[in-house]
């Protein structure tokens, strides 16, 4: 055979593979990254790399003498270079290719792999340096061949060209490109009840997400891996989706991009009613009106808006977020705080009457407005870089974005049987509510008055573990002190407190016993119960490890 064709097809291969075909593909993963599943990324990629695996194969079946050491040393500097850049080439292809149908493996795989992320990162590395390395030898390649002639510019220009196209898709377009997301009016709305979609939906992919649900269908494949869907799936996905907080039992915390939520086009399935009615106002602006502080690192801020007022409803328990924007500084991350009717003013001075009434202090005062036209919030300050709760701690913005009530947890609390709530620091705020409706409860077979708020008796009992550093980082404790205060005087017991400090409190004893799974279970008291966890990370973490084989049944916040 000619050794022509096969230098043609090495050099102008190798050109067309290298130079320009490689950087359609790696535009592609770029720019659809989050698309659903497609394999013309991988398609391209692998014909590249077959092809110019060939390609250099051919060279060596045409010239397998320049491997001896005596014929390389006798030729001149740039083919040895194009031979040591091209023999290293064809070493990391193949190490980048296993490694490539390695990574798709786990994207894959329905049980998932926590460390996925960072195999897509090794993959990624590698693949740039392959990507590098592979450009400069196939330029090399070029110019040795072709820098004599007068058209060798055009083979310059092309590689100049493939490039700025590159730069162009992968970051410039990007920068300037608005997202288009499909917004659904009112009279789009298809309102569903959260018990239909376990019975509709039951074998797919469907998730919340501020009230909406989406359902995606079998062959999407999350960027993440298989293991997102794992914990995602069927649940509300806020603090996933804004990088708040880590899934369960992994350490993958990501904060989505703008383009993220492209991705939801049209896999819209309906809207799960809310159980907290609130006023629907476009303007979302509300002004920032108090700041005080509750503890060491916990303020109460107070927000009113000028066109809204709002009624709070004791009966309705169902945690609930608002989703906050800063205005001013777009540096700062979307964050989202609970919405807490119970530490509403009305509703704060109602319990407080109640507790006097209870407590026979006498000319106790009642309010019977329970409407309020101004927000409030706990939020903890963290001292972060752009974080949140230091832009709204330390700078007091006149205005933030509030944009909700989006409903946290669709699942009801159980009627009869035991609650096991797990939290620790400002995770029991989500649980105040129903803490808040526990102790109304009480009160109803305690004490009569014409303004005491009727609630049902349920047979329900509530056990919280509350883990906290210090006395004074105790929220929410004129609820459950109170709750566990008034036991004794009950017909049936329905309520206890496992508190965890390093200290002893005066409050109450405590306890240094870590939340482990036996100390838990000692606590079970009914065959049908729910366990809650909220809390930081490393609660959460830890409770994952230890009820492991309960997943099922535990439901995190």
């Amino acid at each position: 055979m000619s050794p022509y064709p096969i230098k043609l097809y090495h050099r102008w291969g190798n050109f067309i593979l290298w130079g320009i075909l490689v950087d359609v593909g790696i535009i592609y993963a770029s720019c659809n990254k989050c698309q659903r599943r497609t394999n013309i990324h991988g398609n391209i990629m692998t014909f590249v790399v077959i092809n110019s695996f060939l390609a250099s194969l051919a060279y060596c079946y045409l010239k397998p003498y320049n491997y001896s050491y005596d014929n390389y040393s006798k030729l001149n500097d740039y083919k040895q270079i194009h031979l040591v850049i091209g023999t290293a080439l064809m070493l990391m292809m193949i190490v980048l290719s296993s490694f490539g149908y390695f990574v798709k493996y786990q994207l894959g795989n329905s049980e998932g792999n926590k460390n996925v992320i960072y195999y897509k990162k090794i993959h990624s590395a590698l693949g740039q340096i392959t990507y590098l390395i592979a450009k400069l030898e196939s330029f090399i390649g070029m110019f040795m061949s072709y820098r004599t002639q007068d058209w060798f510019i055009y083979i310059c220009i092309t590689y100049l060209v493939v490039i700025l196209c590159r730069i162009a898709f992968e970051w410039v377009i990007p920068a300037f490109k608005s997202t288009k997301i499909e917004d659904i009016s009112e009279e789009q709305q298809k309102l569903i009840t959260y018990e239909s979609l376990s019975e509709n939906l039951e074998n797919k992919q469907w998730f919340i997400f501020q009230n909406q649900v989406y359902c995606l269908d079998q062959n999407y494949i999350h960027p993440g891996g298989q293991i997102i869907w794992k914990h995602i799936k069927h649940i509300e996905i806020s603090q996933y989706f804004y990088g708040i907080t880590q899934l369960p039992g992994t350490n993958i915390l990501h904060y989505h991009s703008k383009y993220a939520k492209e991705q939801f086009n049209g896999h819209y399935y309906g809207t799960l009613c809310n159980q907290i009615t609130f006023p629907n106002n476009p303007n979302t602006k509300w002004e920032l009106k108090n700041q005080n502080k509750v503890t060491d690192t916990v303020s109460y801020f107070q927000f009113q808006h000028p066109e809204i007022e709002f009624e709070i409803n004791l009966k309705k328990i169902t945690p609930n977020h608002f989703v906050f924007k800063s205005i001013t500084d777009k540096k700062v991350p979307t964050r989202l705080y609970t919405y807490i009717q119970c530490m509403q003013k009305p509703a704060l001075e109602y319990m407080q009457s109640l507790s006097d009434l209870y407590d026979k202090i006498e000319n106790v005062r009642f309010t019977n407005n329970f409407k309020s036209t101004s927000l409030s919030f706990l939020i903890k300050y963290y001292n972060t870089p752009h974080g949140f709760s230091k832009y709204i701690t330390k700078q007091n913005p006149e205005m933030i974005d509030l944009q909700g009530p989006y409903q946290t947890m669709f699942k009801d609390y159980l009627i009869e049987g035991q609650i096991i709530l797990i939290c620790g620091g400002t995770g029991i705020l989500p649980f105040l509510d129903l803490l808040n409706y526990h102790l109304l409860m009480c009160y109803n077979e305690l004490i009569q008055h014409p303004n005491l708020i009727k609630v049902a008796s349920l047979n329900r009992y509530i056990t919280l573990f509350y883990s906290v550093t210090a006395e004074e980082e105790l929220l929410g404790d004129s609820i459950f002190l109170k709750l566990r205060e008034i036991q004794n005087h009950l017909k049936k017991q329905n309520f206890s407190l496992i508190l965890k400090c390093r200290k002893q409190m005066e409050k109450c004893e405590t306890t240094r016993n870590r939340f482990t799974r036996d100390f838990i279970e000692k606590q079970f008291k009914f065959d049908t119960k729910q366990i809650f966890v909220c809390g930081p990370q490393i609660l959460r973490n830890s409770i994952y490890k230890e009820f492991k084989d309960m997943q099922n049944e535990i439901i995190y916040l």
